[in-house]
């Protein structure tokens, strides 16, 4: 199992530090099986939500930052993994495909469900899905 070390994200690096060795465990101890995949390694990218989410009844994805590709836009992995928290805890995890991920959210920001000058301090641009619609 490899950790991200790089510098993408700058805003609470410890607590995203935390959140992938958590989810690293959680594969680490499962029983995975590769079905028709024929990379040997899987990149994940992990993205955590701690209460917006459930005011909102969506889940945030960004595609920018100081005005250069970022999140989704800038993504190296196969599998995306947005993690909904309440009180520190895990609910659930949701893992998409990035090309269906990236699918969807050309769906919704066509629908003008974006935002800028999102995030701390007003430094994104997200789109907006509604959990509710994940899958569909």
């Amino acid at each position: 199992m490899v950790f991200n070390k790089d510098k993408k994200y700058d805003i609470q690096l410890g607590q995203a530090f935390i959140n992938e060795r958590r989810l690293g465990e959680v594969f680490a101890s499962a029983k995975l099986e590769r079905v028709n995949l024929s990379q040997e390694h899987w990149k994940i990218e992990l993205k955590s939500e701690t209460w917006q989410w459930e005011r909102t009844g969506n889940i945030c994805i960004e595609y920018r930052h100081n005005g250069k590709k970022s999140g989704l836009a800038a993504t190296e992995a196969d599998f995306w993994v947005h993690e909904l928290k309440r009180d520190d805890n895990t609910l659930v995890y949701i893992m998409i495909p990035v090309p269906h991920l990236i699918q969807i959210c050309h769906r919704y920001y066509g629908q003008g469900r974006f935002r800028h000058n999102a995030g701390d301090d007003g430094r994104s641009s997200v789109i907006l899905i509604p959990i509710r619609e994940i899958l569909s």
